[in-house]
């Protein structure tokens, strides 16, 4: 990422309109705006009490309780949407996005994009006739973590990834045979958290096996990727709520990179110290300098990159964005197809486990 810029230094601005005025926007979108070139026309949610309070509180000249007026109404360059879901633990997105995308409006949205792939390649067929462009703010795509790991596993010397191990806590609903489904997933549906970070870093999956115990609801995910690397997700939904959140393992050519947690990052290289098996007097290599590296944040100076908004790459997914509609390009990252991928993972998951499903 280019060194940071506060709001007001950016010259130039994209006029945006934002739909949907709840909790999470309010911690952790909306404050993105102090770091990127965005200018904040209006607001709009259900409740106009609500969206009159963002407004304020935002600095939006406007706010509007029906999106379609304020896209009609205000001359804008893009649109940010973070919605909830319907009555049936649903994404709303497909229903609001293509009518965004049909007034030639780039749009910026909150994951996960949809419950089913079909409603995602409903979204793509609007994206691609329009020549307009969706980005999907799944997190993992943008942290620090995860890009520096891209970087590290992209060097000719770590070699080609040959494996994942991921760990992530899910619980998983069992199978309903009388209807051939599972239901009560809407939480499930956070598994575009481990799995857009595994797909950043090790490419499409080709077809996974999983089995399951319950009544835990934890699963054992085995994962075989289109580049011939294989894997392993642990959705991990009683592990204990003290210990890290998360863990991602990749190993290449007798070297390995470690996100821990989020945001601590280990690369282990290099040697230990020589002698015959056995007869080794020293752990560490005979060339000190090439060993393992471990990187993570401090908390005692005013940095941004200690804050959250930044450590979860927020900021970086509304930057990037934001520059990408300032000079005309489409968004290569964290796209509505990536989506697509993530989506046809969680509906394999619907299905009986203990066989192989192919990822199409």
């Amino acid at each position: 990422m280019n060194p940071i810029k506060f709001n007001y230094e950016y010259d130039s601005k994209i006029k945006v309109g934002f739909i949907g005025c709840g909790a999470h926007a309010f911690r952790n979108v909306y404050p993105t705006f102090d770091y990127a070139p965005v200018d904040l026309v209006a607001v709009c949610d259900l409740s106009a009490e609500r969206a009159e309070i963002y407004r304020r509180r935002f600095g939006a000249e406007k706010m509007y309780t029906d999106y379609k007026d304020m896209i009609k109404q205000e001359k804008l360059d893009a649109v940010f949407v973070v919605l909830n879901f319907d009555k049936e633990g649903r994404p709303l997105y497909p229903k609001i996005v293509p009518d965004l995308l049909e007034a030639g409006l780039p749009v910026w949205m909150e994951k996960p994009a949809a419950y089913t792939a079909e409603e995602v390649e409903r979204m793509l067929e609007v994206e691609e006739r329009t020549g307009q462009y969706v980005l999907v703010a799944n997190k993992r795509y943008f942290y620090p973590t995860f890009e520096k790991a891209k970087q590290i596993i992209e060097r000719a010397d770590f070699g080609q990834p040959v494996s994942v191990n991921g760990r992530y806590p899910l619980t998983l609903t069992p199978y309903q045979e009388e209807i051939a489904t599972r239901t009560g997933l809407h939480w499930f549906l956070d598994i575009c958290h481990p799995m857009s970070g595994i797909h950043y870093l090790m490419g499409e999956v080709k077809e996974m096996c999983f089995i399951e115990h319950q009544p835990s609801g934890n699963v054992q995910a085995l994962l075989q990727f289109k580049s011939g690397a294989i894997g392993n997700l642990q959705l991990s939904s009683t592990q204990a709520p003290t210990s890290p959140l998360e863990r991602f393992e990749i190993i290449g050519n007798h070297q390995n990179v470690v996100i821990d947690n989020g945001m601590r990052l280990i690369y282990y290289k290099g040697s230990k110290g020589s002698g015959e098996y056995g007869k080794a007097p020293v752990y560490i290599g005979d060339d000190p300098v090439d060993g393992p590296v471990h990187w993570e944040p401090e908390f005692s100076l005013g940095q941004v990159y200690n804050k959250n908004l930044f450590l979860q790459g927020m900021v970086q997914s509304v930057s990037y964005f934001a520059n990408a509609v300032l000079s005309g390009q489409r968004i290569e990252r964290s796209t509505l197809r990536d989506s697509l991928h993530l989506t046809k993972m969680f509906d394999a998951f619907k299905q009986r486990s203990s066989k192989w499903i192919s990822i199409d």
